[in-house]
């Protein structure tokens, strides 16, 4: 069986089913809302405070700001969902702030930046850049070709300035302090979970709190309005290969073993691996998964429409072809870097029968298989579902049939336990102060998802409760939408990148769990060559959080703008 995937340039489909959509268009549609002369204005969007505390803050600081140096600025919060819609589908946005929940490697910043993902949905390109620089920087990124790639792709966006970050903020977990788990770590990590579980002594399901429902009502792995529930859905199903506990290797899973053919990947998987309902997983599958997720129309639409979610790891394979029962050969893009490449291997491995026939279309570039809620999943990974109530709780039990329960290499066989437990009990949490009740209670044996800032202080204060802290793969960042004027004046967004006190916000806005930043890059990627100020877009005009009015109406006139007087930005 052979797949032919879509590599044309296309929009692609939304993620949601309410996605408004840029069908029809061919290319990245720039508007100039302004005339010579006009004054400048602008509206910031953010989550609001029950979503995001710390992007809250920020949108109504870069607001006040704003206002202060003579703009017309309004703040806007939306709901996350709405605020997502907007932005990364719509792209119908001005400013908006948010979080970037997954930068895994380097090559995500592929899909991130280069122009030819402007048109698209998701966090493809959502700014609409457009640099001949950026885009040979990151060809060369992807490719490996040069000594300093990361550092030259990061020249051409400090000089571009498409979004900024303002931190790199930590992961929080709570847990029960009596519960066994490896010292630093926390939950982030589907794998992270499996070893906590592995590691749990209990008669009973751990029971591990979550604050969004979404896992309740809607298991679909390919959703991306769901990417951030990427802990359990991980764990129910299996990918070729999982990054290592360090971070940067990968772990051989449903794969046995892979290797390079000139630019082929040859993946051998392991023998007689089944999905939970009892059908063999094959190199069918493996093969199917690769072009549904890049078209999950299957050619039926007029341009592919993909998952979004996977983009820019399916932008990296032609073609996958089964050559026998357990053996895929994918075709790699030409010039990849092997690293880049083996990005491929960690998508989630699909059962053909489950989801061919979810390929039609329900709505303009919209498929079944993007707005299917998947009640019943089936994968193949080490838990599979029991059970869920909507807005309380999802239950997964271990996968006995797994290959884990059969396995000799030790970096393999610390997570075996795992499925000698009664699995995970996963209980939504309306709030941070609601988990640390049932945490203290017993109700509770850890956190799951990112732990609400807010209310992480009142861990320290919970009798027999504990904080686990540690660098994770999201980054703060403020969104500039560049088709439209100012914003798309590079000059503009320089100084707009500067208007961030980064440090007080790290400290403050973050209370300490974040790592003051203007680089588009986490801590786990291999930067120990990166010179950050060699990079830095610039001071803050300002000191203590506090901003220097007239250095920072200067630095606007030094972009090109004007002031009239009455103190108000013109262009």
């Amino acid at each position: 069986m052979t797949s032919t995937l879509h590599s044309r340039r296309s929009f692609l489909a939304a993620a949601t089913a309410t996605a408004a959509t840029l069908a029809g268009c061919s290319g990245t549609r720039y508007s100039d809302r302004y005339s010579p002369g006009e004054r400048v204005s602008l509206t910031v969007s953010a989550p609001p405070a029950d979503d995001d505390r710390a992007a809250t803050t920020l949108g109504r600081q870069l607001t006040d700001r704003l206002s202060a140096v003579g703009v017309d600025a309004t703040f806007a919060p939306k709901a996350q969902s709405q605020l997502y819609l907007d932005a990364l589908i719509n792209h119908d946005f001005d400013v908006f702030v948010g979080r970037h929940p997954h930068l895994g490697h380097p090559d995500a910043l592929y899909p991130l930046l280069h122009s030819s993902f402007a048109p698209e949905s998701g966090w493809q390109n959502p700014f609409g850049v457009a640099s001949p620089e950026l885009d040979q920087t990151l060809e060369a990124l992807r490719a490996g070709d040069s000594e300093n790639e990361l550092g030259d792709v990061l020249d051409a966006y400090a000089q571009r300035v498409p979004f900024t970050v303002v931190a790199a903020p930590e992961f929080l977990t709570a847990r029960r302090a009596d519960r066994p788990a490896e010292a630093g770590t926390t939950t982030e990590r589907p794998l992270a979970v499996l070893g906590q579980l592995a590691a749990a002594d209990l008669d009973r399901p751990l029971r591990a709190g979550i604050f969004s429902a979404a896992l309740t009502e809607n298991r679909n792995p390919i959703a991306g309005e769901f990417r951030w529930n990427r802990q359990l859905l991980g764990l129910l199903y299996d990918p070729l290969a999982r990054p290592a506990w360090d971070g940067e290797s990968l772990l051989p899973w449903a794969a046995e073993s892979w290797r390079f053919d000139g630019d082929d990947l040859l993946v051998t998987l392991r023998s007689d691996q089944r999905f939970h309902d009892g059908t063999p997983v094959t190199a069918t599958d493996v093969a199917f998964t690769m072009e549904f997720l890049s078209d999950t129309s299957m050619g039926e639409a007029s341009s592919p429409v993909p998952a979004t979610r996977f983009r820019g790891r399916t932008s990296l394979v032609a073609s996958a072809t089964e050559l026998n029962r357990d053996t895929v050969r994918l075709s790699l893009k030409r010039g990849l870097d092997e690293g880049s490449a083996e990005r491929v291997l960690s998508l989630p491995i699909l059962p053909a029968s489950e989801w061919r026939d979810k390929s039609e279309l329900v709505d303009d570039r919209v498929t079944r298989a993007l707005v299917w809620e998947n009640r019943q999943p089936v994968g193949s990974g080490p838990l599979a579902f029991e059970s869920a109530v909507e807005r309380e709780s999802v239950t997964l039990t271990p996968y006995e049939d797994h290959f884990l329960t059969d396995v000799d290499a030790v970096n393999l066989a610390r997570y075996a336990p795992a499925l000698e437990t009664e699995g995970i009990v996963a209980r939504y949490a309306p709030s941070g102060e609601d988990a640390i009740e049932a945490l203290e209670a017993g109700r509770l044996d850890t956190s799951l998802h990112q732990f609400p800032l807010h209310a992480f202080d009142g861990v320290a204060d919970a009798e027999g409760v504990e904080s686990v802290t540690a660098p994770s793969t999201e980054l703060c960042i403020v969104g500039y939408n560049t088709r439209r004027a100012p914003l798309s004046d590079f000059h503009f967004r320089t100084v707009l990148s500067r208007l961030h006190d980064r440090e007080h916000a790290a400290s403050s806005v973050f209370e300490g769990f974040a790592t003051a930043t203007d680089m588009p890059v986490v801590a786990q990627w291999d930067v120990e060559s990166i010179d950050e100020d060699d990079h830095s877009l610039g001071p803050f005009p300002g000191s203590g959080g506090e901003l220097d009015v007239e250095r920072a109406r200067e630095l606007f006139r030094e972009a090109g703008y004007t002031y009239d007087d009455d103190g108000n930005l013109y262009r």
